[in-house]
């Protein structure tokens, strides 16, 4: 299982607009009655606005719901393409034998070469922790969104005929770190996306959220080109118990995984993970609910 321990800290220090474009784009995108309310009714500017937001970091609680709420409603965020997608079309653009396509193309590997220590790497470099490697001085070399930065300054001073088009994809590609960075900030949960390739997914992403030293929770939404949506909530508890709900959009897809949850047990016992329960739901409110009742405590959305 992953060690959510060795993620990162999770109160990102995402602080300023003109650091985060996705904190920048819900600002813009807010009316003056949002505003008004971020900011208790105090506040006359937008600069008065973000003074008063970020003037320590993003502790209110009722302002990081309000701000979490913008973010997953946002036009512009929400139109998005997935991070996979922008990843393969920045690929395609890029000349052959560049560090920055090398480096893009260690990141997107396939699915099935998947492991514990290798998720785990990918989940530390995917860009999202950046502010807390540089507070604490750690290497940049394989973060993403460092190398996304360093390269969008490298290619700004080529000659590249495509050059308009890749930079533009590399600042998507930033805008979309930037969204994962503000989400795991203010649901005080570690949230990134999918850093894989599979040729069934169009999109996914998963959310860590430790509630102390024996409970962690891993929510995981995927949208697969045959089946829709499918949602996975994962409550580890005391290092090897693990309860499992599964909501599926395809009832196609719920018979199929039902048909092999033996399997899927047996390979959790064979890496000394007892699954619990595992229960498949209609929503994801039931999905929480049921949770709850089977280990007997709540436990706070982050997705």
């Amino acid at each position: 299982m992953i060690n959510t321990q060795n993620i990162g800290n999770k109160e990102l220090k995402i602080i300023l607009p003109n650091t985060n474009k996705a904190l920048r784009e819900i600002l813009d995108g807010a009316t003056k009655e949002q505003l008004q309310t971020l900011s208790n009714g105090s506040a006359k500017t937008l600069g008065d606005i973000i003074n008063s937001l970020f003037k320590d970091t993003l502790q209110n609680n009722t302002q990081d719901k309000i701000l979490l709420n913008l973010l997953k409603n946002n036009p512009t965020l929400k139109n998005l393409t997935d991070t996979q997608t922008t990843l393969k079309t920045l690929l395609q653009e890029l000349p052959q034998n560049t560090q920055l396509k090398t480096t893009l193309s260690q990141f997107m590997q396939n699915i099935n070469n998947i492991d514990a220590k290798n998720l785990q790497n990918k989940l530390q470099n995917s860009g999202v922790f950046l502010e807390n490697k540089l507070k604490n001085d750690h290497s940049l070399q394989h973060d993403l969104k460092a190398v996304l930065l360093t390269a969008q300054k490298e290619i700004n001073e080529t000659s590249l005929p495509n050059k308009t088009d890749i930079l533009k994809h590399i600042d998507k590609l930033l805008l979309q770190i930037d969204y994962f960075q503000l989400s795991s900030s203010l649901a005080n949960a570690q949230t990134l996306f999918i850093p894989y390739e599979w040729d069934m997914l169009e999109d996914g992403s998963l959310s860590i959220k430790k509630q102390n030293e024996q409970q962690s929770i891993c929510d995981i939404e995927l949208t697969l080109k045959k089946y829709g949506s499918v949602k996975l909530r994962l409550g580890l508890f005391e290092k090897d118990q693990l309860y499992i709900t599964i909501n599926t959009q395809s009832q196609e897809l719920h018979t199929l995984l039902e048909e092999n949850i033996q399997q899927l047990k047996q390979q959790l016992f064979s890496i000394g993970i007892t699954p619990k329960n595992i229960t498949f739901v209609q929503n994801n409110t039931q999905a929480y609910e049921s949770l709850d009742k089977d280990i007997g405590c709540g436990f706070e959305v982050s997705v």
